[in-house]
This record gives C-alpha cells, sequence and structure tokens, in this order.
C-alpha cells in the first residue's frame, strides 16, 4: 500500500517530541490530520503547517507535532487525503523489545561454537569455522576461532570488531539499566553469567586476543579466500586464511582493548590484566608501523577489504583511549601531538576520531584544558551542522542528499551519536531532540515508511542480504538494514532503481541487494548505542 503517513512504528516514550511527516507531493498545503487511538476514538487533532522541499527523497514534506499526545496506547494517525499510518505505540518500555532484538543478533551471530536449537531456532547450526587458519603467505596455522560473523557473509575483521565492541561498551556504560534487560537467546547463558551483556562483548574481544601476533601486531582479517553462497555458515568448508597485519587493525584493538580493560576491572580482574597487557603491546607495535595506502586484500582474496588509507584517526583514538586508562605520559603526548594538527571525527569503523575525542575529554587524568575546549568547541561545530540538516529534512534525517551512501543507516545512527555528545555537552535539549529523530528515522519516519530493524514494527525490511536469513528464506530478528545507497552498487539496485530514484529511496529488500540491504555488527551496534543514549535521557 502507498504510505504518505510517517511516524516511528516502534514507538514513542511519552515524553519524547513526536513528529509526524505527510508526503504532500501534488497537494502543497498544510495538513490537518487526527491522532486516534486504537478503538478509534481521537485524542488529538492538530495541523502539519511546516514545509519541506525535500531534496533526498524529492518530496514536499509538511510535518506535524503531536506530542503533546503522552498516555499510554496504541495509536495512528488519519489526514483526509493521506488514508492512515502504520499503527504505534506510546508508552514507558516500547523500546525494549527493539533493544533485546538487536542485541541478540550478536549472539546469533557467534563464530566458532555451535548455536543450538533452543536459541536459534531454524538459525541454530553446528560449531563453525573451527579448524586452525593458515597465514596468508606462509605453511603456519593458528587458532582465531570464535567471535561474531561480521556481516551477511561469514568473514570475521578487526576494525569493524573494534567499533562494535566499543559502541557496545558505551551503551553498557551510559545506560545500565537498560542493558540489564538483555537476555542471551541461550538461556543456559542467562543463568550461568552475571551480566549477559557483557558476557557477549567478551565473546568478540576473545577472538580478537586471538589475532594478536607474538609482536603485537593484529591481523587485519581471517576468512575463505572468496565469499560463499547462501548457505549456514558451519557449510562453508573452505581453507581459512589469515590476512596481514594493518596499522588500522592494530590501532583499533589498541584503543578497544584498553576500553575493556577498564569496563571489566571489577567484573573479571584477569580478564582485565589480559587486556591491559594486549593493548599496551599492540600500541608499541603500532608505533613502528607504517603502511602506505592501509591495508589491500592480497591478489587472491576477495571477501570484505576493509581498506582505509588514512590510519592517523585510529591513532588518535587508540593514544586518547590508552591515556584514559593507564595514564602514562607517553599517550597523552602522542594524543596531543595529533590533536595539535587536526581534530578527527568519526563513529564509523573508517572514520574513528570521536572515540578518541570522547575518550580525551572525560579522562580522569590532567589533560591540556584549552584543547579540551577546542576539541568540545569543534564536536559542537559538527553537532550544529547536523541540527541543520534535520531541521531542513522533512523526515528529520542528518544526511543531505549526498549521504545516502553504502550503509547510510550507519551514519544516521552514528549521527544521533554525535547529537548526544553535544547535548551531554551543553544539556541543551535541541540536541538530545535531533538525536532521537535519527532513532525516529530508522524504525519507520523515512521515506520508505519501512522499519529498517527485522521483525520490528509494523512494517519492516524483509529480504536482508544475510546468507542465514536467505538459507531459510525468512530474516532474523533485530537486524539493522544498510539502507538507501543511491550509487547502485549491485546488479539488484541497478536492475530495480532508476537514475532518477530519490537518493532516500534507493533500497531494495530484496536479498541480493547488499549494497542497500545488508546487515553488520557495527550497524547494530550503533543503533544499540544510539538507542541506549537517547533513552536513558527522556
Amino acid at each position: 500500500m502507498y504510505k504518505r503517513i510517517f511516524i516511528n512504528q516502534c514507538g514513542y516514550l511519552p515524553y519524547m517530541e513526536k513528529l509526524v511527516t505527510f508526503n504532500s507531493t501534488g497537494i502543497d498545503k498544510p495538513v490537518s490530520f487526527n491522532v486516534l487511538k486504537s478503538d478509534g476514538a481521537s485524542v488529538y487533532s492538530g495541523t502539519a503547517a511546516k514545509r519541506s522541499d525535500n531534496p533526498s527523497a524529492k518530496e514536499i514534506n509538511y510535518i506535524g507535532d503531536f506530542s503533546e499526545v503522552t498516555a499510554p496506547g496504541r495509536y495512528y494517525i488519519t489526514a483526509d487525503g493521506y488514508g492512515e499510518s502504520d499503527t504505534f505505540e506510546i508508552g514507558a518500555d516500547v523500546y525494549n523489545d527493539v533493544f533485546q532484538k538487536a542485541s541478540a543478533f550478536f549472539y546469533l551471530q557467534r563464530c566458532g561454537c555451535a548455536i543450538p536449537k533452543r536459541a536459534g531456532g531454524i538459525y541454530s547450526h553446528g560449531a563453525c569455522h573451527t579448524e586452525p587458519a593458515v597465514v596468508y603467505g606462509s605453511n603456519r596455522k593458528i587458532d582465531v576461532s570464535g567471535g561474531w560473523h561480521d556481516a551477511g557473509d561469514y568473514g570475521r575483521y578487526i576494525a569493524p570488531a573494534a567499533m562494535a565492541v566499543a559502541q557496545l561498551m558505551y551503551a553498557y556504560e551510559e545506560n545500565k539499566k537498560l542493558s540489564s534487560l538483555y537476555l542471551s537467546p541461550d538461556s543456559e547463558i542467562n543463568d550461568t553469567k552475571p551480566s549477559p551483556f557483557l558476557d557477549e562483548i567478551k565473546y568478540e574481544l576473545d577472538w580478537m586476543l586471538k589475532m594478536q601476533d607474538s609482536d603485537g601486531k593484529l591481523f587485519h582479517k581471517v576468512s575463505c579466500r572468496s565469499f560463499c553462497g547462501f548457505i549456514m555458515p558451519d557449510m562453508e568448508k573452505e581453507e581459512l586464511v589469515i590476512s596481514p597485519a594493518s596499522v588500522t587493525a592494530t590501532a583499533d584493538f589498541a584503543a578497544a582493548a584498553a576500553m575493556a580493560s577498564r569496563l571489566y576491572r571489577e567484573a573479571d580482574a584477569e580478564f582485565s590484566d589480559t587486556l591491559a597487557n594486549a593493548s599496551k603491546q599492540a600500541y608499541q607495535a603500532m608505533r613502528s608501523m607504517t603502511l602506505e595506502g592501509g591495508f589491500k586484500n592480497p591478489p587472491e582474496i576477495s571477501t570484505g577489504e576493509y581498506g582505509d588509507a588514512c590510519d592517523t584517526d585510529e591513532r588518535y583514538w587508540a593514544a586518547a583511549e590508552l591515556y584514559k586508562t593507564f595514564g602514562d605520559e607517553q599517550y597523552r603526548k602522542d594524543f596531543e601531538q595529533l590533536a595539535s594538527e587536526k581534530i578527527y571525527h568519526g563513529y564509523g569503523w573508517e572514520d574513528m576520531g570521536s572515540y578518541g575525542n570522547r575518550a580525551y575529554i572525560t579522562c580522569g587524568y590532567p589533560v591540556d584544558a584549552g584543547l579540551a575546549e577546542r576539541i568540545k568547541a569543534s564536536m559542537l561545530e559538527l553537532a550544529d551542522r547536523l541540527i541543520s540538516n534535520t531541521l531542513s529534512d522533512g523526515y528529520g534525517a542528518s544526511l543531505t542528499a549526498d549521504g545516502y551512501i553504502w550503509g547510510s543507516n550507519l551514519y544516521v545512527a552514528c549521527n544521533g551519536i554525535h547529537l548526544y555528545d553535544a547535548y551531554k555537552l551543553t544539556n541543551d535539549t535541541k540536541y538530545l531532540n535531533a538525536a532521537a529523530q535519527q532513532l525516529h528515522y530508522l524504525l519507520g519516519r523515512n521515506p520508505m515508511g519501512l522499519c529498517y530493524l527485522t521483525d520490528c514494527g509494523t512494517d519492516a525490511v524483509k529480504h536482508p542480504h544475510h546468507r542465514p536469513s536467505g538459507f531459510n528464506g525468512r530474516a532474523m530478528a533485530g537486524m539493522l538494514s544498510g539502507g538507501p545507497c543511491s550509487a547502485r552498487l549491485d546488479e539488484l539496485a541497478k536492475q530495480m532503481l532508476s537514475e532518477n530514484t530519490a537518493p532516500a529511496k534507493a533500497i531494495v529488500d530484496m536479498t541480493g541487494s547488499y549494497s542497500t540491504n545488508e546487515v553488520t555488527v557495527y550497524w547494530n551496534s550503533a543503533l544499540v548505542q544510539l538507542l541506549a543514549e537517547v533513552v536513558q535521557m527522556l
């Protein structure tokens, strides 16, 4: 059914700002609308008078505000000539299900162990990828079993893994109440572990530790030489190959391990010490490493490259994180030298400066007060640019028309985190509301009218590029789709989308469209962090 009314299908906390978008293309006048309870009783009438000429969606939008509706219940919105919206709920716990499903995804992505039927259902499988992997260019084989499958494929990659564990650790630190609600799909873990959420993060960290070589460097990734078909993970039997070490992998691991050493100090002192030692060793290795142009796949390996020509932001994050954890002057000196040249930003796997900024300005050891203020000012400048985008976009998205690239939903979520950072610095609710709008976009208030998190809301993505889902013919719950990508980089996108397709509508909900509809652990981690941070403040 063609939609013209767009809301967050998963719902709203009672006192959240609640906005509705109308696609008014061809009508172009303010919209009178009604909010009704599920039984049809009208509880609010309003007018959507704010107009947006929206190039990202190639629409004219009108935006209404129904924030006055706060009573718990199930609702929908109507307007003459526009039909009805999807239903949505208002309540104090509307995001518990979203958080649970998005977090459970990490367990279901586990590699190196069996996923039992009681936990995985149709996605259960035997232990996978347990054989020793060969180090590229040698006869040496080592055990690197464990961790999470990175995405719709079965490779495992250090740079995105570091991002994912860092974001989950932020989620835990910022909102222990929500994190405590997490239940692993495997009841045995819930029965034996004091914190299943921390245990899940540890599963990935344990694998990352195995990827550290004796010289402190981190191997970049482990995978087969090429992508397999749509089979279950225990059906992939090709030889595993460990790709050479990279600066980005080594720096990212040093940073994430230092951060984890702090987090696990009270819960598991021995593990914390292991992480601390590994972090310091990786950092020292990183300081003497160079890799011009960044990591490149060896000639016969065609799985995900995660190449990154600039490794300075990874060094930046590592120096800040190790200084915050250990307080050594060398780490401070390294960070401050890099920051004096440029203040970096980014919560992605490629641009990681914001992790360093957050570590430095919250450090308990002495910092350069002037530099800390410059970092904060730069963070606010970024947030103000994002605010401008959200206010001009008819759906409150923080992206401009040229921002709908591969994994655009990652950038929406991470921009929400940048906005949350600005709220924490200023206590100005305009930043918090804008951060929440990024969550609403991902969960249904977008030009496609799709909840981009599988099995959530009333109309979610159904056919993501994810091998277990494709094999079983049903989308695993709780996976964030990569979202619109106007470049049309895969064959299905080229077939199904024209060159004139609006950037914010350039998604194909079909299994083969990896450039618009794949899933990854680090897209999910960005959503989990955004959710945890926004919800605990509202």
